[in-house]
């Protein structure tokens, strides 16, 4: 029986069942990258470190069908990094700025990148990338640089779903048809749906159809009202 703290062949410990990893942008960059930057120890070994822009998503440890997270090289700030076996990661948007809980520090950056396949082909791969990034003083500038700090960066892979098709109708039920009584007396109430009886004409006229003498036209009346309620 496997053990709930064993490794994977990654050297990645795995959680028990039950357990997800989800943490926040902040939570990665706080006790995670920059603890991985600055070789400190981490608070679990959870993330493993893989040539993320040199391999397929598909190929790439965990689950597939789980958001998976790796610790990988940083391959500068272009918009179309490394070419892999089957394609490329293309950036997509603008980068987003992460700041430190309880504070106006800028501690990180966040990229969002999709996977094309082949030449042009988009996927459902996307990936967040974070770095850790600094303030630097510089002598002929009056504001701070921010830069990037280490070689290190943090990936956050999924693959998106696939959009469900939209039903923008729906089908009518169609209406009970009763025996003995003209079209005209009917009228279709749109709103609720329902067919209601027209009494535009007098009640003598729908008691002249056959109906025994045992039956009023009040009690005729009161059934095809009920009768017409669905």
């Amino acid at each position: 029986m496997e053990k709930p703290n064993s490794e994977d062949k990654n050297g990645v410990s795995k959680l028990p069942i039950g357990f997800r990893f989800h943490p926040t942008d902040e939570e990665l960059l706080v006790h995670y990258l920059k603890r991985k930057v600055y070789s400190f120890p981490l608070p679990a070994n959870v993330i493993s470190e893989s040539e993320v822009f040199q391999s397929n998503p598909w190929d790439l440890p965990g689950d597939l069908k789980e958001k998976r997270y790796f610790f990988s090289k940083s391959k500068g700030n272009s918009s179309i990094v490394n070419k892999c076996c089957s394609g490329y990661w293309k950036s997509t948007g603008k980068d987003k700025q992460i700041v430190a809980p309880g504070t106006n520090l800028i501690i990180g950056m966040k990229k969002s990148l999709v996977f094309y396949k082949g030449k042009s082909l988009k996927t459902r791969w996307f990936m967040h990338e974070f770095c850790l990034v600094g303030s630097f003083n510089s002598p002929f500038l009056t504001q701070k640089l921010m830069m990037q700090v280490g070689d290190w960066v943090v990936c956050r892979m999924y693959q998106r779903k696939r959009k469900g098709k939209k039903h923008h109708g729906m089908v009518a039920k169609k209406p009970r048809i009763l025996q003995g009584i003209d079209d005209e007396n009917l009228r279709i109430n749109g709103d609720r749906n329902e067919l209601v009886l027209s009494f535009a004409q007098d009640s003598s006229s729908l008691c002249s159809s056959g109906i025994t003498d045992d039956i009023s036209c009040n009690d005729l009346d009161q059934e095809a009202i009920s009768s017409l309620n669905f």
